[in-house]
């Protein structure tokens, strides 16, 4: 049973870098095998299509962005700023140590999907909702008081969203710039919408400084 779970994990984290890499249409069944070390009989008892796999791979990407971004940002801050800094600086990591034409690799694959991979853009959708949520859940709770004019749902959409685009920008030209600014900007608002029990961009340090290099797809 181990050694069935150690090649079911090993299918799943060398075709998570494959469709980072090279795309999902252009990544053959065969060199995931190869590989990853897997006969075809291991393969397609563990996935029937290839499609099957992808939903594995991305159920992977939401269960490592649920454990080690979210959880840790909920074991390491309890204000809902340091909360959101710390999703920034996992943010800002990934995309520093993604080189030009590598994006965040759940973003990258939803670019790539269409409608005839209904299943895996559902799956995305679904990861995209966790976040949000999540990220909901810290604006409604704690003692934590806003502007009348702040929905938490509203703004954790915006929250993901813009580090989503910036990410992707980062990325395409090679340099953080554009995601530097947008978190500044990013923080500078959303210390602008906290009226107690204390506010003020102090409460939301910069995200830490990463160092560039190659990522792995398990970055998300």
């Amino acid at each position: 049973m181990a050694r069935q779970t150690q090649t079911r994990e090993r299918l799943v984290g060398t075709a998570g870098e494959l469709f980072w890499r090279q795309g999902y249409a252009q990544t053959g069944v065969s060199s995931i095998m190869k590989r990853a070390g897997a006969t075809s009989g291991s393969f397609y008892h563990f996935f029937p299509t290839k499609d099957d796999l992808l939903l594995a791979v991305l159920d992977a990407a939401a269960e490592l962005i649920s454990t080690e971004v979210l959880a840790a940002a909920e074991t390491d801050a309890t204000d809902p700023f340091g909360r959101v800094a710390i999703v920034i600086d996992a943010y800002r990591a990934r995309t520093a140590a993604n080189a030009p034409g590598y994006g965040i690799p759940v973003g990258t694959l939803a670019g790539e999907l269409g409608p005839d991979h209904e299943a895996a853009l559902r799956r995305v959708e679904k990861i995209y909702v966790m976040l949000v949520s999540r990220i909901a859940g810290w604006f409604a709770d704690g003692d934590r008081r806003w502007n009348r004019s702040v929905d938490p749902r509203r703004l954790a959409e915006f929250v993901v969203a813009a580090l989503e685009g910036a990410s992707m920008m980062a990325v395409a030209g090679g340099r953080s710039a554009p995601f530097d600014a947008c978190a500044e900007q990013l923080q500078m608002h959303l210390a602008s919408l906290a009226i107690g029990p204390s506010s003020g961009a102090e409460d939301m340090p910069p995200p830490a400084q990463s160092a560039t290099g190659a990522g792995g797809w398990k970055a998300w």
